[in-house]
């Protein structure tokens, strides 16, 4: 019974937690940039420097040696995590990358502790990477990867943790064009299954996914891509209703968590649509 009101719970909630903001209002560059220092007029013109990566919030170098049950404080407001998400996927879609994070200096910095802005559950699809696809490096994303994008226990957990312990303030479920996971489970429900997959846990997944297809309106012009949207949804509401300390950080505005949609062909990620109509 408890189980049958949490999917109720779930059908209701994935339409508001799923839709992330519109297209937001681009910066140019994306990630900001410090000032270069002043040249001394008698000397010479020191030699350039190469600009610096964008400013991480300070971490604490303690944070790996604090007592159970201390939860860290949010590493950014949510609005701003989502803006650092989606200024990095711009310029990816421009080709303008900059590959923040990624040098030995990053590395050291982050050997003994982690600030992750962002949690993103992808799918393991190979073509799918957040960190390149959103322009991030080292410590910059907590990312679960799972085919389907699905939602299970141990999946939930990796989320919980990043937001309770490590200060992560927003949770985007990423769905993507031409998913197989969920073309899988349409053909599996049409009975069209692979024989490849009997005596697989391939079922396992489906199972998670089966919702989402049979969800899509009977006539619509796309079905995967429709499923693979409500997918993403579907996700995002499991989030919010399967984790009681997540939620309630939702409801007080200090997690946000959001659905999207990569598009495999030009690399940018969009909002998904939860309506059925």
């Amino acid at each position: 019974m408890a189980d049958f009101h949490r999917r109720r719970l779930i059908a209701c909630l994935g339409a508001g937690l799923a839709v992330a903001v519109p297209a937001i209002a681009l910066a140019e560059g994306g990630i900001e940039h410090g000032d270069a220092a002043p040249v001394r007029k008698p000397k010479p013109k020191p030699k350039a420097k190469p600009a610096a990566a964008p400013a991480q919030p300070a971490a604490d170098p303690h944070a790996a040696a604090q007592p159970a049950g201390h939860a860290a404080e949010p590493s950014v407001k949510p609005e701003e995590a989502l803006a650092r998400l989606m200024n990095g996927n711009a310029r990816y879609v421009d080709g303008y990358s900059v590959h923040p994070h990624g040098d030995a200096p990053r590395r050291l910095q982050v050997s003994t502790t982690q600030r992750p802005f962002a949690v993103i559950l992808a799918c393991a699809d190979s073509r799918v990477a957040p960190e390149l696809i959103f322009d991030q490096g080292l410590g910059d994303l907590f990312v679960v990867r799972v085919a389907g994008n699905v939602v299970d226990d141990s999946v939930l957990a990796s989320i919980e943790y990043a937001v309770i312990h490590l200060g992560s303030t927003l949770i985007m479920t990423l769905g993507h064009e031409r998913c197989g996971a969920v073309k899988a489970t349409i053909d599996a429900l049409a009975g069209r299954g692979s024989p490849d997959d009997a005596g697989t846990r391939i079922g396992a997944l489906a199972a998670l996914i089966t919702p989402a297809v049979r969800s899509v309106p009977a006539g619509t012009a796309d079905p995967l891509d429709a499923a693979v949207s409500l997918n993403a949804a579907n996700a995002a509401a499991e989030v919010f209703a399967g984790s009681r300390p997540l939620r309630t950080r939702v409801l007080a505005g200090q997690l946000k968590i959001v659905a999207a949609r990569y598009d495999l062909d030009d690399g940018r990620v969009t909002p998904t649509r939860t309506s059925q109509a």
